[in-house]
């Protein structure tokens, strides 16, 4: 998209610079412990976040698909985001996810994270009616650009849930503007991945590799990191495939990743939801009940029992 092409009259303030470099490693894409009410779980909440924290992870994502978000009240979201605020404490990256429906319903979502005091936020898509034209894209990125007023907006690519390909023109285009320095890839399609991470370079932007499978190859042509599902199971497992890429400890890291497709294999893959096994393993090992927010489907005796199995087997 050329600049000729848009509609420079949205955006009327100058860009405030953050210290985006620090986004880096392995940022955990929290699930949201409920209870039987599907009301927030702060107490499996709060264990979740302090062992991710001790397993030395880069950053904490928050309302994403992995923790359900969109499918959250907003009072029930509000809450997720200031307790999760007050867990972490400074203490590692923290991005709040704000996906919804329209600009209208995400901007009100930015102001939220705003006032309570987040960074970092962290924008899709608007879904249900997709948006598919780069103008589109371009101007919903720049109206929640204009409300972040100094919070740094991070874009994320996850066709799957939004029904809509972001532009790798438009994501080029906002990180040469200044206004994006990092992005979330969640499609796992190679050819787009890489033609991002080595365009995204020279505009300035840096890229986080969201799909499991795809993360060593996306790691090996740059990005700056990964974001999990899994590792809030079992952080450790991708602390340790991100330093060995990092430290080139090939060895290391052929053990580490046999990990990895493990854990995929047999918690996102356990049933019809892929959140609900990753959340079962989590009450599993002490935190929260399991339970998915309706309509998603929880997963049954068999398969609970597939999990049980294959967690007490490692």
């Amino acid at each position: 998209m050329s600049k000729q092409e848009i509609n420079t009259n949205i955006i009327k303030k100058d860009w405030i610079k953050m210290n985006a470099d620090n986004i880096h490693g392995v940022i955990v894409p929290v699930v949201t412990p409920i209870n039987d009410k599907e009301e927030i779980d702060q107490k499996a909440l709060h264990g979740i976040i302090e062992r991710l924290i001790k397993a030395e992870v880069n950053g904490i994502f928050m309302g994403g698909s992995a923790g359900e978000g969109p499918l959250l009240p907003i009072h029930e979201w509000t809450q997720l985001m200031q307790k999760t605020f007050e867990f972490t404490q400074n203490r590692v990256i923290l991005m709040g996810g704000v996906m919804d429906t329209s600009s209208a319903k995400i901007k009100e979502k930015i102001r939220i994270l705003k006032d309570i005091g987040y960074s970092y936020v962290v924008v899709t898509p608007s879904f249900y009616i997709s948006i598919h034209s780069e103008s589109e894209q371009f101007r919903l990125f720049a109206e929640c650009y204009e409300e972040c007023d100094g919070m740094e907006m991070i874009a994320y690519n996850i066709p799957s849930c939004t029904g809509s390909k972001l532009s790798i023109n438009v994501l080029c285009d906002l990180a040469h503007r200044g206004w994006i320095h990092c992005c979330k890839e969640s499609s796992g399609v190679a050819d787009y991945y890489t033609e991002l991470i080595q365009k995204g370079k020279d505009a300035g932007l840096s890229v986080l590799m969201g799909d499991e499978i795809s993360m060593l190859s996306a790691l090996f042509v740059g990005a700056n990191g990964i974001v999990p599902g899994c590792a809030n199971v079992e952080p450790t497992t991708f602390v340790s495939v991100y330093r060995s890429v990092l430290q080139k400890k090939f060895d290391d890291l052929r053990k580490y990743y046999d990990r990895v497709i493990a854990l995929r294999n047999n918690l996102p893959l356990a049933g019809t939801c892929w959140i609900a096994g990753i959340k079962y393993a989590l009450s599993v090992l002490g935190f929260g009940n399991g339970k998915v927010l309706s309509p998603l489907e929880p997963l049954n005796e068999e398969q609970k029992a597939r999990v049980e199995r294959f967690l007490s087997s490692s």
